[in-house]
């Protein structure tokens, strides 16, 4: 890392959306099985921790249950949906396979599902988030609970949006926040449309915790001008813009209505996602700024 430092060539380039080559396969991999083997040593060690877990049975002897072993077995069962009976030990063997070998979509879902366990260390979240930065994926991990994986194209989008995401997650706009997720997976699905509509749905989550009374984004924004909340009439406009783009656009706002696809990319639904998160935030900064007292 310290000879990339020095010598910019040596930078790996940021890949691209849809990109997982070896290297991050394997830097990822690495990341789970460190983990595996430390939770299995020290809730060896652990006989509290055990009795916790053990609220979970398994069909094996309790002094080789770990937290791994439940979190492999609820994999087997909640996200492949296979039979308990057809579980085994040995079966934990597969998480290799399925980061190595297949598609990124299942990767994710797989990491997902880790991450979202009620078992799931928290340090094993910051660090894959961490090991998505120094891999320069096109994508970061939202660390908030639920944790998810987010596109972004750029390291500076990635950035940006794990600030929005902290701020909004603080807030606390839980509705906000689930249409950002919504937004990611559709995106890591390949669904642009549905990415874009959950973007415009995270704004006007916030716009309404504004001005309640508003029944849409459009009707929110008027209101929240004479606020203060929107200093800058152009700003107004321009998140209008947007939004009649979502609404005129086939497919977007109108998918049980309308027949045709909606004829707009990823690349399109990734920076929707980026400019939705940053204004939601900037409006909800400007709401709070607005009640404090001069």
């Amino acid at each position: 890392m310290f000879s990339q430092r020095r010598d910019p060539e040596k930078v790996p380039p940021l890949l691209q959306l849809g990109e997982l080559n070896d290297e991050a396969r394997n830097a990822i991999w690495n990341v789970l099985n460190d983990h595996r083997e430390k939770s299995r040593i020290e809730f060896q060690r652990n006989d509290i921790e055990r009795r916790e877990i053990l609220e979970h049975p398994l069909d094996m002897p309790d002094e080789h249950v770990d937290i791994w072993q439940v979190i492999l077995r609820d994999v087997h069962v909640h996200h492949d949906h296979r039979r308990l009976d057809e579980w085994s030990s040995e079966q934990a063997a597969s998480m290799h396979d399925r980061v190595i070998h297949e598609p990124i979509d299942r990767v994710f879902d797989f990491i997902k599902f880790l991450m979202q366990h009620e078992f799931c260390p928290q340090e094993l979240i910051e660090d894959l988030s961490d090991r998505f930065r120094r891999l320069r994926l096109a994508y970061i991990i939202n660390t908030n609970p639920p944790a998810t994986i987010v596109a972004a194209a750029t390291a500076e989008e990635g950035e940006q949006l794990t600030r929005n995401f902290d701020e909004l997650h603080a807030a606390p706009l839980g509705g906000c926040t689930t249409h950002l997720r919504n937004a990611s997976k559709c995106i890591n699905d390949g669904d642009a449309a549905g990415g874009i509509r959950e973007s415009i749905l995270a704004v006007e989550s916030v716009a309404r915790e504004i001005n309640p009374n508003a029944t849409t984004l459009a009707k929110a924004l008027a209101p929240l001008e004479k606020q203060g909340v929107l200093q800058h009439k152009a700003l107004k406009e321009a998140l209008g813009k947007l939004y009649g783009y979502t609404s005129d656009e086939q497919g977007i706002r109108h998918a049980l209505l309308d027949n045709a696809k909606a004829n707009v990319t990823i690349d399109e639904a990734v920076f929707m996602l980026g400019a939705c998160a940053s204004f939601a935030s900037y409006l909800w900064r400007k709401h709070i700024a607005a009640k404090s007292p001069p």
